[in-house]
C-alpha cells in the first residue's frame, strides 16, 4: 500500500508521519530537495540535500517518479523509494500528489490541513518574514482547491487525535 501525504507547508505532515512510525510498520520515503537544510534536519534522513545541478542530473536520468517546485526550490520522490514494504509512506508537495493520484489508482491520497491562524503561527514559528507568509497563505489557498482529489482530508487540530485517525483510516483500508 502507498499512501500519499499532502498539503500545504506547516500543516505537520512530518510529525503526524514521525508519530505514525511510533505506531504502524511503516516505511518512508525520502525526498530529494534543493532547498537548504535546517539546522535540526539530517541529510539521508529527513530530505537527500542536493544542488540544483544534481537535482537536474536526476531529472535527465528518469530517476524521479514526481518532482516539482515547490517555491524557489525542487522536491522529488526517487522511484528507488517505493518499496516492497507492506505501506510505504510519502510526503508530496500537492501538485505532484495529484498527478501521482491520477496515475496511480492504488494510491491512496490523505490531505493534512489545519486553520489558517495556525498555519502562520507555525510559519512565523520558522522564522518567515511577512511576504513570505503571504505568499505561502496564496499558495495555501490553491492547494487547498485540490481537496477533492484526495481520498482522505484530516484535519490537524490535534496531533495525537489526527495520529489516530490516521491509524484508523490505515487499519480499514488494510481490511479491506
Amino acid at each position: 500500500m502507498i499512501i500519499i501525504f499532502s498539503g500545504p507547508s506547516g500543516v505537520g505532515k512530518s510529525t503526524i508521519i514521525n508519530e505514525l512510525i511510533k505506531h504502524k510498520d511503516l516505511y518512508f520515503s525520502i525526498s530529494h530537495t534543493t532547498r537548504e537544510k535546517r539546522h535540526n534536519e539530517e541529510d539521508g534522513v529527513d530530505y537527500f540535500f542536493v544542488s540544483e545541478n544534481k537535482f537536474n542530473e536526476l531529472i535527465k536520468d528518469d530517476f524521479f517518479i514526481e518532482y516539482e517546485m515547490y517555491g524557489t526550490d525542487y522536491y522529488g520522490t526517487g522511484k528507488n523509494q517505493i518499496t516492497n514494504a507492506a505501506i510505504t509512506v510519502l510526503d508530496v508537495e500537492v501538485n505532484g500528489a495529484t498527478k501521482l493520484l491520477e496515475e496511480n489508482s492504488e494510491f491512496i491520497g490523505i490531505f493534512i490541513d489545519i486553520d489558517d491562524t495556525e498555519l502562520i503561527n507555525r510559519l512565523l514559528s520558522r522564522g518567515h518574514d511577512d511576504h513570505f507568509i503571504e505568499k505561502r497563505m496564496k499558495l495555501a489557498k490553491e492547494q487547498r482547491s485540490k481537496i477533492n482529489r484526495f481520498d482522505f482530508v484530516v484535519k490537524n487540530v490535534d496531533i495525537n487525535t489526527t495520529v489516530m485517525n490516521i491509524l484508523d483510516i490505515i487499519c480499514n483500508l488494510e481490511e479491506s
